[in-house]
């Protein structure tokens, strides 16, 4: 798994927004929260699987605002990568991605 470049990502947030947004998803006691916390959803993601959409860990940044700068940081949310395609560019909301102990996996609503 690669680590997050140290000064910004080809999304454009830079590296301290990243870490920032990180620290607003779930820590979950008896884990690491510098590696494992689940987003809003309740989905697993992984510290160092920013990005990847290979790993069911994944997770990019939800903005819901950011880019217009009207919220600020509080218009950004981490989500796991398959919650982020759902809601934000396929703007469904039948499932989402939770946990199911140590693995994710669907849930419809």
């Amino acid at each position: 798994m690669s680590e997050i470049p140290p000064s910004h990502s080809d999304e454009g947030y830079d590296f301290e927004i990243i870490r920032r947004v990180w620290g607003l998803a779930q820590v979950i006691p008896g884990n690491d929260p510098e590696v494992w916390r689940k987003d809003e959803f309740g989905a697993w993601i992984h510290r160092a699987d920013y990005r990847n959409r290979h790993s069911d860990y994944g997770w990019e940044i939800a903005d819901y605002g950011y880019s217009r700068r009207s919220l600020g940081l509080a218009s950004l949310r981490p989500m796991q990568w398959q919650n982020y395609l759902d809601f934000m560019v396929a703007a469904r909301n039948q499932a989402v991605i939770t946990a199911d102990g140590l693995r994710n996996a669907r849930r419809l609503l």
